[in-house]
């Protein structure tokens, strides 16, 4: 068992960094569908779209199926559903097709969740949880890196062979699925069987937990949102400045410069986790709104240089707060809830996240019909305050339930 244990370990960082999402085609995604199957921008929208409905409507019969088949089967249907996206996205010609391609992507996102649960189980099982947000930290550092090496590599491949680019996205994906098959939780929480595990695994919806997913929520669907139209907004101030070559260089070094600050911020987490431990929440939210502010001062300042340097660095800071606050908040969920629930919890914050992404990207659509890009990116910013308040509320609940938890020892 502990072979077995210290093996999943060894290869979680890796397994993280191929499986995260579809390497290759997050770089050359939408160029690819656009050039080679010749979609149009209507198109590529309907697929995003009707894939996050389908997600959303599908995450709780997945997580019917995640509570009985276990988390290592999960983890192994997940790395199936990957494999079908990458080959739906490169050899499907039909548009429903590549839709469903987009559909499996959003399965296979879901259904990875329980390899956190069978890390956690499995470092219980050699007295290492306290590693748990190192070795989570490792597996998004690995995939950064792994990104932020494809993000130099993808559009020369793209050049020399046009499916080169989804080939090697393929390959990756059938290496993250072989790679699953040499991991399992080892633990008796792996499939939930036994009338008083079923008893634990009933989610009481206290204080704690709603605040962690409504933050959790909140967080990711400003981000989600302002990382798109940030870099939009950039582009097109970008555009009206100079010629097009010089945009697009300008806007590649921007977008390469933030890859390597999520590496950067993946890298130096646990050290500032370790010494800020709950409060990093209020750290992050704080950044989130700066950067949204840095994003529109930026936009007013006169001087090229100084308005793109501003800009460019609202950008990179949302790239920096993401991975951590996803470690941050599953920490939290995990130490203040039975082991049984965090399959269940895991969903929840999924869920939360689409929900409020559908609705704050509905919201800014609308917005954009009457509006430029300055006075989105200042309501996200006023919403952005909003989320700061909700993680001081969290983390004052955090520390209440830890207080009570002391005097009850």
């Amino acid at each position: 068992m502990e072979k077995k244990v210290n093996r999943f370990i060894k290869l979680y960082p890796w397994y993280k960094g191929l499986t995260g999402d579809l390497l290759f085609y997050v770089a050359i995604g939408t160029l690819f569908l656009r050039v080679v199957r010749g979609l149009t921008s209507s198109e590529l929208v309907t697929m995003t779209t009707v894939s996050t409905v389908a997600a959303i409507a599908l995450q709780f019969p997945m997580l019917w199926v995640i509570k009985r088949l276990g988390n290592t089967a999960s983890v192994r249907i997940s790395g199936i559903a990957l494999v079908m996206s990458a080959l739906c996205f490169t050899f499907g010609t039909d548009f429903y097709v590549i839709m469903l391609g987009a559909v499996f992507r959003n399965i296979s996102q879901t259904m990875c969740q329980p390899i956190f649960v069978a890390l956690e189980n499995n470092l219980y099982l050699v007295n290492r949880r306290d590693e748990f947000i190192k070795i989570r930290a490792s597996g998004n550092t690995c995939y950064s890196v792994l990104t932020m090496i494809v993000s130099f590599i993808a559009s020369p491949l793209f050049n020399v062979h046009r499916f080169l680019p989804m080939l090697c996205c393929i390959a990756s994906t059938v290496i993250g699925l072989i790679m699953s098959f040499f991991m399992a939780d080892c633990s008796d929480s792996d499939i939930i069987t036994s009338k008083a595990q079923k008893s634990r695994a009933k989610v009481g919806y206290g204080k704690l937990v709603l605040l962690a997913v409504l933050s959790y929520g909140v967080f990711f669907a400003l981000v989600n949102e302002g990382q798109t139209d940030q870099k939009l907004f950039i582009e097109g101030e970008l555009m009206s400045a100079f010629s097009v070559d010089n945009a697009a260089l300008i806007l590649g070094i921007i977008l390469a410069v933030s890859r390597i600050i999520r590496v950067i911020s993946n890298m130096v987490f646990v050290k500032i986790y370790t010494r800020m431990k709950q409060t990093i929440g209020n750290l992050l939210a704080s950044l989130m709104f700066a950067s949204f502010v840095l994003s529109v001062l930026g936009s007013l300042v006169p001087n090229t240089a100084v308005k793109f340097t501003v800009m460019a660095l609202g950008y990179v800071i949302i790239l920096f707060c993401r991975d951590p606050f996803t470690l941050y908040i599953q920490d939290i969920i995990f130490e203040n809830t039975p082991k049984e629930q965090h399959q269940t919890l895991l969903t929840m914050l999924r869920f939360g996240v689409k929900l409020a992404t559908a609705a704050l990207g509905i919201a800014a659509s609308m917005l954009l019909l009457q509006f430029e890009f300055i006075v989105v990116i200042a309501i996200l910013g006023i919403f952005a305050i909003a989320e700061i308040v909700i993680s001081v509320w969290l983390y004052k609940t955090v520390k209440a339930s830890q207080k009570e938890s002391c005097e009850v020892q």
